[in-house]
Protein backbone atom coordinates (compact mmCIF):
# COMPACT_ATOMS: atom_id res chain seq x y z
CA UNK A 1 0.00 0.00 0.00
CA UNK A 2 0.78 2.98 -0.94
CA UNK A 3 1.40 6.21 2.47
CA UNK A 4 -1.04 9.01 2.37
CA UNK A 5 0.15 12.27 1.38
CA UNK A 6 -0.61 15.03 3.77
CA UNK A 7 -2.94 17.28 3.11
CA UNK A 8 -0.66 20.54 2.44
CA UNK A 9 1.23 17.81 -0.47
CA UNK A 10 1.02 19.24 -3.72
CA UNK A 11 0.28 16.94 -6.50
CA UNK A 12 3.37 15.84 -8.90
CA UNK A 13 1.98 17.07 -12.13
CA UNK A 14 1.51 20.75 -10.00
CA UNK A 15 5.04 20.50 -9.13
CA UNK A 16 6.35 19.94 -12.57
CA UNK A 17 4.67 22.99 -13.78
CA UNK A 18 5.34 24.90 -11.34
CA UNK A 19 9.33 24.18 -12.24
CA UNK A 20 8.19 24.40 -15.82
CA UNK A 21 7.25 27.74 -14.89
CA UNK A 22 9.95 28.63 -12.86
CA UNK A 23 12.39 27.79 -16.13
CA UNK A 24 10.38 29.65 -18.45
CA UNK A 25 10.83 32.35 -16.22
CA UNK A 26 14.35 32.43 -15.87
CA UNK A 27 14.64 31.96 -19.57
CA UNK A 28 13.22 34.85 -20.11
CA UNK A 29 15.14 37.13 -17.90
CA UNK A 30 18.06 35.60 -19.19
CA UNK A 31 17.25 36.48 -22.91
CA UNK A 32 16.48 40.25 -21.65
CA UNK A 33 19.53 40.68 -20.01
CA UNK A 34 21.70 39.12 -23.47
CA UNK A 35 19.05 41.65 -25.13
CA UNK A 36 20.09 44.37 -22.76
CA UNK A 37 23.52 43.69 -23.81
CA UNK A 38 23.23 42.88 -27.41
CA UNK A 39 21.27 46.69 -27.42
CA UNK A 40 24.50 48.45 -25.93
CA UNK A 41 26.90 46.58 -28.38
CA UNK A 42 24.93 47.36 -31.06
CA UNK A 43 24.81 51.05 -30.45
CA UNK A 44 28.86 51.23 -30.20
CA UNK A 45 29.83 48.36 -33.29
CA UNK A 46 26.79 48.65 -35.03
CA UNK A 47 24.19 45.77 -35.73
CA UNK A 48 26.36 43.65 -38.07
CA UNK A 49 28.86 44.17 -35.46
CA UNK A 50 27.05 41.55 -33.50
CA UNK A 51 27.91 38.04 -32.58
CA UNK A 52 27.25 35.39 -30.03
CA UNK A 53 30.89 35.23 -29.66
CA UNK A 54 30.84 38.87 -28.70
CA UNK A 55 27.79 38.55 -26.21
CA UNK A 56 29.05 35.77 -24.57
CA UNK A 57 32.26 37.48 -23.84
CA UNK A 58 30.14 40.16 -22.55
CA UNK A 59 27.62 38.62 -20.56
CA UNK A 60 29.91 35.95 -18.92
CA UNK A 61 27.56 33.19 -20.48
CA UNK A 62 29.01 30.61 -22.58
CA UNK A 63 28.71 30.79 -26.22
CA UNK A 64 26.39 27.92 -26.71
CA UNK A 65 24.24 29.45 -23.67
CA UNK A 66 23.10 32.25 -25.82
CA UNK A 67 23.18 30.56 -28.77
CA UNK A 68 20.31 28.14 -27.70
CA UNK A 69 18.48 31.56 -26.93
CA UNK A 70 18.51 33.10 -30.45
CA UNK A 71 19.57 30.24 -32.35
CA UNK A 72 21.19 32.24 -35.20
CA UNK A 73 23.71 35.49 -35.59
CA UNK A 74 20.57 36.99 -37.99
CA UNK A 75 18.25 36.35 -35.39
CA UNK A 76 19.92 37.62 -32.60
CA UNK A 77 19.88 40.93 -35.06
CA UNK A 78 17.02 41.28 -35.75
CA UNK A 79 15.48 40.58 -32.10
CA UNK A 80 18.17 43.36 -31.41
CA UNK A 81 16.00 45.20 -33.74
CA UNK A 82 12.57 44.56 -32.34
CA UNK A 83 13.35 45.08 -28.88
CA UNK A 84 14.93 48.60 -29.83
CA UNK A 85 11.59 49.47 -31.73
CA UNK A 86 9.68 47.90 -28.62
CA UNK A 87 11.31 50.76 -26.37
CA UNK A 88 11.12 53.49 -28.93
CA UNK A 89 7.60 52.93 -28.95
CA UNK A 90 7.92 53.12 -24.97
CA UNK A 91 9.58 56.21 -24.66
CA UNK A 92 8.12 57.78 -27.07
CA UNK A 93 4.75 56.45 -29.30
CA UNK A 94 2.80 55.51 -26.21
CA UNK A 95 2.78 58.57 -24.97
CA UNK A 96 2.48 60.92 -27.40
CA UNK A 97 -0.83 58.82 -28.50
CA UNK A 98 -2.33 59.61 -25.86
CA UNK A 99 -2.62 63.53 -26.66
CA UNK A 100 -5.29 64.46 -28.58
CA UNK A 101 -5.43 63.56 -32.50
CA UNK A 102 -4.25 66.37 -34.75
CA UNK A 103 -1.17 68.69 -34.17
CA UNK A 104 -1.06 68.07 -30.47
CA UNK A 105 -0.03 64.28 -30.92
CA UNK A 106 2.04 65.11 -34.20
CA UNK A 107 3.76 67.63 -31.91
CA UNK A 108 4.31 65.16 -28.97
CA UNK A 109 5.55 62.61 -31.34
CA UNK A 110 8.32 65.01 -32.68
CA UNK A 111 9.10 66.66 -29.33
CA UNK A 112 9.55 62.97 -27.81
CA UNK A 113 11.40 61.40 -31.04
CA UNK A 114 13.70 64.85 -30.55
CA UNK A 115 14.11 64.09 -26.84
CA UNK A 116 15.30 60.31 -27.77
CA UNK A 117 17.58 61.42 -30.17
CA UNK A 118 19.29 63.49 -27.16
CA UNK A 119 19.38 60.83 -24.95
CA UNK A 120 21.25 58.63 -27.91
CA UNK A 121 23.92 61.04 -28.72
CA UNK A 122 26.65 58.76 -27.24
CA UNK A 123 24.45 55.70 -27.99
CA UNK A 124 23.49 56.31 -31.35
CA UNK A 125 20.20 55.04 -32.89
CA UNK A 126 19.61 51.54 -34.31
CA UNK A 127 17.27 53.13 -36.77
CA UNK A 128 19.67 55.57 -38.53
CA UNK A 129 23.20 53.45 -37.85
CA UNK A 130 21.49 50.26 -39.19
CA UNK A 131 20.23 51.74 -42.45
CA UNK A 132 23.47 53.11 -43.26
CA UNK A 133 24.50 49.23 -42.70
CA UNK A 134 22.01 47.78 -44.28
CA UNK A 135 20.74 50.50 -46.85
CA UNK A 136 22.37 47.74 -49.28
CA UNK A 137 21.81 44.87 -47.96
CA UNK A 138 18.84 42.75 -48.81
CA UNK A 139 18.01 39.75 -46.53
CA UNK A 140 15.71 39.39 -43.75
CA UNK A 141 17.38 42.14 -40.88
CA UNK A 142 17.46 44.67 -43.30
CA UNK A 143 13.57 43.91 -44.11
CA UNK A 144 12.87 43.93 -40.18
CA UNK A 145 14.62 47.19 -39.56
CA UNK A 146 12.94 48.34 -42.53
CA UNK A 147 9.50 47.44 -41.48
CA UNK A 148 10.49 49.28 -37.73
CA UNK A 149 11.09 52.30 -39.69
CA UNK A 150 7.89 52.35 -41.62
CA UNK A 151 6.00 51.32 -39.19
CA UNK A 152 6.76 54.32 -37.40
CA UNK A 153 6.45 56.61 -40.35
CA UNK A 154 2.79 54.90 -40.45
CA UNK A 155 2.12 56.80 -37.22
CA UNK A 156 3.45 59.86 -37.80
CA UNK A 157 1.72 60.03 -41.44
CA UNK A 158 -1.61 59.43 -39.40
CA UNK A 159 -1.02 62.16 -37.39
CA UNK A 160 -0.52 64.48 -40.16
CA UNK A 161 -3.81 63.43 -41.80
CA UNK A 162 -5.47 63.78 -38.80
CA UNK A 163 -4.29 67.18 -38.35
CA UNK A 164 -5.58 67.92 -42.65
CA UNK A 165 -8.96 65.90 -41.40
CA UNK A 166 -9.40 68.10 -38.36
CA UNK A 167 -8.06 71.55 -40.63
CA UNK A 168 -5.28 72.58 -38.11
CA UNK A 169 -3.31 71.52 -41.60
CA UNK A 170 -4.09 73.38 -45.12
CA UNK A 171 -6.41 70.84 -47.18
CA UNK A 172 -3.91 70.35 -49.91
CA UNK A 173 -1.34 69.17 -47.39
CA UNK A 174 0.94 66.42 -48.74
CA UNK A 175 1.66 64.33 -45.80
CA UNK A 176 4.31 62.17 -47.68
CA UNK A 177 6.01 65.19 -48.13
CA UNK A 178 5.38 66.89 -44.54
CA UNK A 179 6.93 63.17 -43.40
CA UNK A 180 10.33 63.62 -45.64
CA UNK A 181 10.71 67.19 -44.48
CA UNK A 182 10.06 66.35 -40.60
CA UNK A 183 12.25 63.02 -40.90
CA UNK A 184 15.06 65.03 -42.50
CA UNK A 185 15.00 67.51 -39.50
CA UNK A 186 15.83 64.40 -37.13
CA UNK A 187 18.35 62.99 -39.44
CA UNK A 188 20.11 66.25 -39.64
CA UNK A 189 19.65 66.74 -35.70
CA UNK A 190 21.67 63.08 -35.11
CA UNK A 191 24.32 64.08 -37.56
CA UNK A 192 25.30 67.74 -36.27
CA UNK A 193 24.59 66.50 -32.74
CA UNK A 194 26.51 63.33 -32.51
CA UNK A 195 28.66 63.41 -35.30
CA UNK A 196 29.65 66.91 -35.02
CA UNK A 197 28.50 67.76 -32.03
CA UNK A 198 27.27 71.37 -32.58
CA UNK A 199 25.59 73.38 -29.99
CA UNK A 200 21.92 74.01 -30.13
CA UNK A 201 21.24 71.30 -32.62
CA UNK A 202 18.23 70.36 -30.70
CA UNK A 203 16.99 73.91 -30.70
CA UNK A 204 17.50 74.17 -34.35
CA UNK A 205 15.22 71.14 -35.18
CA UNK A 206 12.59 72.54 -32.80
CA UNK A 207 12.98 75.20 -34.82
CA UNK A 208 13.01 73.83 -38.24
CA UNK A 209 9.80 71.96 -37.09
CA UNK A 210 7.96 75.02 -36.56
CA UNK A 211 8.95 76.51 -39.53
CA UNK A 212 7.27 73.45 -40.94
CA UNK A 213 4.26 73.86 -39.33
CA UNK A 214 3.88 77.43 -40.61
CA UNK A 215 3.94 76.24 -43.95
CA UNK A 216 1.55 73.73 -43.80
CA UNK A 217 -0.86 76.21 -41.98
CA UNK A 218 -0.60 79.19 -43.99
CA UNK A 219 -3.70 80.23 -45.58
CA UNK A 220 -2.23 82.93 -47.85
CA UNK A 221 0.74 83.44 -49.92
CA UNK A 222 3.59 80.46 -48.68
CA UNK A 223 6.70 81.66 -46.86
CA UNK A 224 10.01 81.39 -49.70
CA UNK A 225 12.82 78.95 -48.05
CA UNK A 226 14.14 80.22 -44.85
CA UNK A 227 12.05 82.56 -43.88
CA UNK A 228 9.32 82.48 -41.24
CA UNK A 229 5.44 83.83 -41.17
CA UNK A 230 5.51 85.96 -37.64
CA UNK A 231 2.00 85.76 -37.65
CA UNK A 232 1.28 81.90 -37.84
CA UNK A 233 1.21 80.96 -34.35
CA UNK A 234 -1.12 84.19 -33.50
CA UNK A 235 -3.59 83.16 -36.21
CA UNK A 236 -4.69 80.37 -34.02
CA UNK A 237 -4.11 78.02 -36.71
CA UNK A 238 -2.93 75.27 -35.16
CA UNK A 239 -5.29 75.01 -32.01
CA UNK A 240 -7.27 72.16 -31.78
CA UNK A 241 -11.06 71.89 -32.63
Amino acid sequence: MTSPQPHDAKPATEGVRERGRSAAHKGQQTRATILDAALSLASQMGIEGLSLGALAEVTGMSKSGVFAHFGSREELQISVIREYHERFEEEVFRPAIREARGMPRLRALFDRWVDKVATEIDSGCIYISGAVEFDDRPGPVRDALAGMVLMWHGALGRAIQQAVALHQLRSDTDAMQMLFEIHGLILSLHHDARFLRTPGSMDRARTGFERVIQYYTLDSARPSPGEVAPNATASGVLQTS
